[in-house]
């Protein structure tokens, strides 16, 4: 049976040594670069400046998640996640979450 492990992470070195550690244990799916809600409503509601100044970079407002999607075998679902959550410290390190669903129906060759 096929899972779909959906994962969002705050984008950072320790995501990216992460990806390389499922490419290198040949586990393959899609990375999507995204930002929160918050941050689009934040953004939207402040007047954008002609110049960037360092306060702005330190005020977060170029924050991007990591959304990775990958299609497991049931055997390979709880190695992954243990994987993630090595990296990210159970989400303390590396902000974010995951959850999985039971695919009813696949076809492809992830």
């Amino acid at each position: 049976m096929k899972h779909l492990l959906f994962v969002i992470l705050e984008e950072n070195e320790t995501t990216a040594e992460l990806l390389r550690e499922l490419s290198n244990e040949g586990y393959n799916g899609t990375v999507i670069s995204s930002t929160s809600l918050k941050h689009v409503l934040r953004d939207q509601n402040e007047d954008t400046p002609f110049f960037i100044n360092l306060s702005m970079i330190h005020s977060n407002n170029f924050v991007e998640n990591t959304i990775i999607n990958l299609v497991l075998d049931e055997e390979d679902l709880e190695i992954v996640k243990g994987v993630i959550r090595k990296y990210s410290e159970g989400f303390t390190k590396i902000k974010g979450g995951m959850y999985s669903t039971v695919l009813e129906s696949y076809e492809g060759s992830f």
